[in-house]
């Protein structure tokens, strides 16, 4: 059902605002993070995708696990505030 347009309106009605919709859960797990991309081979993509399978995990969580070990390997400090 469309919306009304102002000069459709019966005059006196003013038209209720939207509801906010819950934002999709994996935008919920988003909240408090922060985006760090780059481009790959399509051949790391492809192994990485079948390794998280493989595992039963998500890419970010096999990609967040290489990350914070090659933190580890120069000795770079990990601040969670």
């Amino acid at each position: 059902m469309a919306r009304k347009s102002v000069a459709d309106r019966e005059p006196g009605t003013e038209e209720q605002p939207l509801l906010p919709i819950e934002a999709p859960r994996r935008q919920r797990d988003r909240v408090g993070k922060r985006t760090i991309a780059a481009h790959f081979d399509p051949a790391i993509g492809r192994a990485v995708a079948i390794l998280a399978a493989k595992e039963d995990r998500t890419m970010a969580s096999l990609l967040t696990e290489a990350v914070e070990d090659l933190l580890k390997k120069y000795k770079q400090d990990i601040n969670e505030r």
